[in-house]
């Protein structure tokens, strides 16, 4: 049974009805998939209607708050994307999900993400704990990096940072560490959230976005921490074991380099 606040829970309910309506479009991808002009065309569509219901919502909840989708200089109000994944989604892939967080004096202090494909909804509040479909969650108790699995996440821009990301894979990959990628940040956050998987490791994103990876890592009991390597930060986050193994075996390897 869950913890979180009443408007937590406002929420929750009215974003699962509002996401709902997007699994038959969802179905109807796989027909367009020929048409690469037509599913761009769908999915832009299915988007701006999501939005709108959503918004509605959110500004119900919280009339005396602004909607945003991305960074900016407000220190309060929610933070909004609808399809965490837009290439996944549009490629009937049901790896993403719908993201929403609250922002309040500058600080992230509750999230919900819900995916309608699959029926997950998480969520997350600063002091509460994390719970998905109503149960608590907590990161892996993994500790042998040999039954450890990392995830990765990079952006499409070829950036030192995400070359530095790329060379990490391969490290982990001479040591046998299975490492796995799915196009969707959340999605993986969520993994490691669960304990499904024990490692994410990522690049350059909007800082609401990693301030929202934080909330959801600290209040599963994992670890959020930086590698600095060739002057670029490199985002970590894990289980209280691995995260801390892997980092000081990167850390050493650049080191020698």
């Amino acid at each position: 049974m869950s913890f979180y606040s009443p408007l937590l829970n406002a929420l929750n309910k009215s974003v699962r009805v509002s996401g709902k309506k997007i699994i038959r479009d969802f179905g109807e991808i796989e027909k367009l998939q020929s048409s690469l002009k037509e599913t761009t065309k769908f999915v832009s569509i299915v988007k701006l209607n999501l939005n709108k219901d959503i918004t509605q919502i959110l500004k119900k909840l919280r009339p005396d708050l602004t909607v945003e989708s991305k960074n900016v200089n407000i220190k309060d109000c929610w933070i909004l994307n609808i399809l965490d994944s837009t290439t996944n989604f549009s490629r009937g892939i049901d790896n993403f999900f719908i993201s929403i967080s609250l922002k309040e004096n500058g600080k992230i202090n509750l999230c919900a993400l819900y995916n309608p494909i699959k029926d997950e909804n998480l969520c997350f509040q600063s002091g509460s704990g994390g719970y998905k479909n109503d149960y608590r969650i907590r990161v892996s108790e993994t500790k042998r990096l040999n039954n450890s699995i990392s995830s990765f996440f990079a952006t499409k821009t070829e950036t030192d940072a995400n070359i530095i990301l790329g060379k990490i894979r391969q490290i982990m990959n001479k040591k046998n560490i299975e490492t796995r990628e799915s196009g969707s940040i959340m999605h993986e956050i969520s993994l490691v959230a669960c304990g499904k998987t024990d490692c994410l490791f990522f690049t350059e994103l909007d800082e609401d976005i990693i301030n929202q990876i934080s909330l959801i890592i600290s209040e599963t009991g994992g670890i959020f921490d930086q590698l600095e390597l060739k002057k670029k930060i490199i985002y970590m986050a894990s289980n209280k074991y691995i995260g801390k193994i892997i980092k000081e075996m990167i850390e050493n390897k650049y080191e020698d380099q």
